[in-house]
């Protein structure tokens, strides 16, 4: 059997599922450790690797980021002023402002803040910060005892670090990722089980999480796309696992058809 084969077939072909339900369970985590990484290095690694060759390596795109600032006992100071605020259903508010020209913090209260789920304000001596889950928190450079910086310090000490420290969170987001893959398609396979008793199939979990498994295929395809347009659908995890709920409950009806007739001809699993 190919599993590249099967990549293909999980898609187009319910006849597919039966023999999918007849893998052992070695072979259906190697499949999703396969499906896992395509969908990290497309949905992920390929649009960063696109936005770092674009502007010319990890370097100039800090330099096109930071602007110019000085740290200097304990009073700051940028080159022009930043006024961001996003509200996303996904992510939560977000909150960015940096002004040394003006006393910000003390004009914004808690209040203001309650709609944000993440803040950084900054002015020329104190700053902001809310964390989401967290209280919000003001307090001077001076209490945090930072030294003195500028741009060129900055570039100078981390610049060399961010190769290390994008490999790091890589790994970890690989991590998480498999974590969750195996994660969602236990929510699918839950879902299989009233599938199956509503349909009268007689699966065992096993078997269930196994099509699941399999089942995550489409909706994972479609995450690849999603992850490459520019704009955001509300709710996309309604959508993402009722692909996987459809596939699984086509997979069952082909799986309760084999039962009662076994099809002369379909596919034994071989490229």
């Amino acid at each position: 059997m190919n599993l590249f084969a099967e990549l293909l077939h999980a898609v187009y072909d319910f006849k597919s599922y039966p023999v999918f339900r007849r893998n052992k369970g070695g072979r259906a985590f190697l499949y999703g450790l396969l499906l896992s990484a395509l969908y990290f290095i497309l949905s992920m690694i390929l649009p960063i690797a696109v936005t770092i060759l674009t502007f010319g390596g990890f370097g100039n795109i800090a330099k096109e980021i930071v602007p110019d600032f000085r740290l200097e006992e304990g009073r700051l100071w940028v080159d022009g002023t930043f006024d961001i605020q996003e509200y996303d259903t996904q992510y939560g508010g977000i909150y960015l402002r940096v002004d040394t020209d003006r006393a910000v913090t003390e004009e914004i209260t808690d209040v203001d803040l309650l709609a944000f789920d993440r803040v950084l304000v900054m002015d020329a001596e104190h700053m902001i910060v809310k964390a989401e889950g967290s209280s919000v928190i003001r307090v001077s450079y001076e209490e945090l005892e930072l030294g003195d910086w500028n741009r060129e310090t900055l570039f100078a000490e981390f610049l060399p670090l961010i190769p290390v420290f994008v490999w790091l969170v890589t790994v970890f987001i690989l991590c998480a990722g498999l974590l969750g893959f195996f994660g969602g398609a236990l929510v699918v396979a839950v879902i299989g089980t009233i599938l199956s008793a509503v349909m009268g199939c007689g699966l065992r979990f096993g078997e269930l999480y196994k099509l699941a498994i399999y089942a995550r295929t489409p909706a994972l395809a479609v995450e690849c796309v999603y992850s490459w347009v520019p704009f955001t659908i509300p709710f996309f995890y309604v959508v993402d696992y009722g692909i996987s709920a459809f596939y699984m409950w086509k997979g069952l009806q082909k799986i309760k058809e084999e039962a009662l007739e076994p099809p002369q001809t379909h596919w034994n699993g071989e490229a």
